[in-house]
């Protein structure tokens, strides 16, 4: 298991209903030796609920609110957002993505992925955010660390190759890719 995921071992991250997104920031943060709630990040970005809970968000809405939360509680950490539509975003770039991902502690990968491409299950559908927990090059399988552990379990593991399908799938919200989002504590900051 990534280091990072070391400072949240123990402690319980449910999503309330259907915000896994929201929850996707808290663990991140959390994990970043930053503990953040899901009220936190209400509250701090003044996010509308039911923008959440209605249409769920896409992978843009969800980095505009983690770039809100982070600005505004003026937290040392910088933020990316990748597409998988872009062509340089290839399934070899998301593997070392992911390989410098579990060896570096200062940074979280959050995934935007549709459901069904990851758990290979057309039952399941909707897209999901989760993070990055741990990566072995040697059977290729991406374990993810999930914000609603009560359905899909707090860890499970997936084929890189299907994750990046998953990543690549498009929103029907955005009619973009879904993608990723890296969360990176900043050079001579500690918490």
């Amino acid at each position: 298991m990534s280091k990072d995921l070391e400072n949240i071992k123990m402690i319980e991250f449910q999503q309330p209903i259907n915000c896994c997104n929201v929850t996707a920031i808290a663990y991140a943060l959390t994990a970043l030796e930053c503990p953040t709630t899901i009220d936190d990040i209400f509250y701090v970005t003044r996010l509308p609920i039911a923008s959440v809970l209605d249409d769920g968000m896409t992978l843009a809405e969800t980095y505009d609110t983690l770039t809100k939360y982070v600005e505004g509680a003026k937290l040392p950490f910088s933020v990316i957002m990748e597409h998988f539509d872009k062509p340089s975003m290839t399934l070899d770039v998301f593997i070392k993505e992911v390989e410098r991902a579990v060896s570096d502690n200062k940074d979280i990968h959050i995934l935007n992925f549709s459901v069904s491409i990851a758990h290979d299950n057309v039952n399941l559908g909707g897209g999901h955010f989760s993070l990055v927990a741990d990566y072995d090059s040697t059977t290729k399988e991406l374990t993810v660390a999930d914000t609603n552990p009560k359905k899909y379990t707090r860890f499970w593991k997936c084929p890189i190759e299907q994750m990046y399908k998953a990543c690549v799938d498009k929103d029907s919200s955005s009619s973009r890719s879904r993608g990723m989002i890296v969360v990176r504590k900043l050079e001579g900051t500690e918490q």
